[in-house]
């Protein structure tokens, strides 16, 4: 029996993917671009997708294999994708929820996560987002996932702070001259990220327009976080002095007018603490 693998303790590193679907409206029957072999009540081509945002390292350093589990009425329904694209076309007429379950890479020692999405066919959203729907002919669906791996294995961290997760981005035989001005900064040095670049799973120390995010921001948002709560304990320390003042007043009327004064005298400061609020 193999060793366990050994894990990164106190190291967390997440990765964003897109989950989404694209739905085109389909030639009337009888149309000659209408596709050969489609049921004659199906209105809708779509596509269901797992993706990687725009310029995030590649999905396969961690994700093996991604399944869909469609309507029970399509052949097949359990469709699984191997390798990228991984996503399933179909034709139909109505929406329905689809499961996905993620299959992570062997070096991970994780187990399969479950997603899910719902197909959208129609047109939906407010009056502006239609209408670009209606000139595009296109009605994307789709939200932001977050993938956190918590304390992973060696080599999964390995995996996921290597610079070949860019390979896809960097100059190629197909990548010509504009993925590489994509790759480096204005001083000509790799960016963050691509290959060459710096090697981290951290946030970069300083932001820009090309970083999103970094631990200055991260450290002036702790910073706000920080001023607020000593507002907040200041405020309740003015609200425990005034109780315990109050208190001290009660327990001497208590002693210099009996019981009953002193529960008027009670009910009186409550109400006036109600009116201050």
């Amino acid at each position: 029996m193999p060793a366990p693998a050994a894990n990164k303790r106190n190291k967390r590193v997440s990765r964003n993917i897109i989950i989404g679907s694209e739905a085109w409206a389909l030639p009337p029957v009888g149309h000659p671009d209408r596709p050969k072999g489609v049921p004659d009540d199906h209105t809708k081509r779509w596509t269901v997708y797992v993706r990687q945002p725009d310029g995030d390292p590649s999905l396969t350093t961690w994700l093996n294999k991604v399944q869909f589990k469609i309507f029970n009425t399509y052949e097949n329904p359990l469709r699984t994708c191997d390798n990228p694209p991984f996503q399933v076309t179909e034709t139909g007429w109505g929406g329905f929820t689809i499961d996905i379950r993620l299959h992570f890479q062997p070096i991970s020692g994780e187990k399969a996560q479950y997603r899910q999405h719902f197909l959208q066919l129609e047109k939906y959203g407010d009056e502006k987002l239609q209408a670009e729907q209606e000139r595009t002919g296109c009605v994307r669906s789709e939200y932001l996932e977050v993938v956190q791996f918590n304390e992973p294995t060696e080599a999964l961290y390995e995996a996921l702070t290597a610079d070949d997760q860019w390979s896809y981005l960097a100059l190629g035989a197909k990548g010509g001259k504009k993925t590489s001005s994509m790759s480096t900064g204005p001083n000509g040095r790799p960016k963050r990220g691509f290959p060459n670049g710096e090697r981290s799973a951290q946030l970069p120390e300083k932001g820009g327009d090309d970083i999103p995010f970094s631990q200055e921001q991260e450290a002036e948002l702790i910073n706000q976080l920080k001023a607020k709560m000593e507002m907040v304990e200041k405020a309740l320390e003015e609200e425990n002095k005034k109780r315990e003042d109050t208190e001290s007043k009660l327990k001497s009327l208590r002693a210099e007018l009996g019981h009953e004064a002193a529960q008027q005298a009670a009910q009186q400061a409550s109400g006036d603490r109600s009116r201050r609020r």
